[in-house]
């Protein structure tokens, strides 16, 4: 049986606390609502695909389908997002949401081939990457989308969020449980290993094929994929 979260009432005053914690210039940290979803989503197509290295590789433009898909993955509000003071505007952000064993995604019901491409490349070692099996678990914590806007780069922001997410985690209220996340590019991987998360598999670029054909080129200083896991 999947793990309930504690009550949003108490997610809500165990983020400020964390939130406190934490000070950035002209922005401040917010725990994901409804009325963020929109601004969330144009962020992560503006500031974070552009430079994503697969997306990228493959020409991967976001549509429709994957709109819908970013919304499920974080209807669960339980995202980062550090917003400017000035403008109000999103300009960091740690996502993440609640993964259960028995509700994975069915890649046929996705359209896009492109993006049937990318699930298969994630998934493809699925039995040795199985975290339910590996932790004798109900439900993970997985860890979505880590970006900063271009104009706000090279500050440490990015690992300030992700500090703050960990906190975060820890008081969902969630017993059983780890944290997951896929890390595409050298930067991200670097953070996740700054905070101790060990290192269940990595996909080079280089070597993951399809029919002889290597799916991934032009990857720039992107090597590999990495899948992080760490237990809570």
């Amino acid at each position: 049986m999947s793990e309930k979260l504690r009550p949003r009432l108490e997610l809500e005053q165990a983020f400020n606390i964390i939130a406190k914690q934490f000070e950035f210039k002209d922005a401040h940290l917010e725990l994901m609502s409804d009325g963020r979803q929109a601004d969330l989503l144009t962020f992560i197509k503006e500031h974070f695909h552009p430079d994503e290295p697969v997306m990228r590789s493959i020409g991967y433009t976001p549509d429709e389908e994957y709109d819908q898909l970013i919304t499920l993955f974080h209807k669960d509000n339980l995202s980062l997002v550090l917003v400017s003071d000035k403008t109000n505007e999103i300009i960091a952000c740690r996502t993440m949401g609640l993964a259960h064993r028995d509700e994975p995604l069915d890649p046929s019901e996705l359209e896009n081939e492109k993006l049937v491409t990318l699930f298969k490349f994630f998934t493809h070692k699925h039995e040795e990457m199985n975290v339910y099996k590996r932790f004798n678990i109900e439900t993970s914590l997985d860890f979505f989308v880590l970006g900063t806007h271009r104009d706000h780069r090279k500050q440490g922001i990015a690992s300030k969020i992700f500090q703050a997410a960990m906190l975060f985690a820890k008081e969902l209220g969630l017993k059983q449980t780890c944290i997951h996340g896929d890390a595409t590019g050298v930067f991200s991987q670097k953070i996740f290993e700054k905070f101790g998360f060990e290192t269940l598999h990595t996909f080079k670029y280089d070597e993951y094929k399809v029919d002889g054909e290597i799916v991934f080129k032009d990857t720039g200083i992107h090597k590999s994929t990495k899948v992080f896991v760490k237990k809570l």
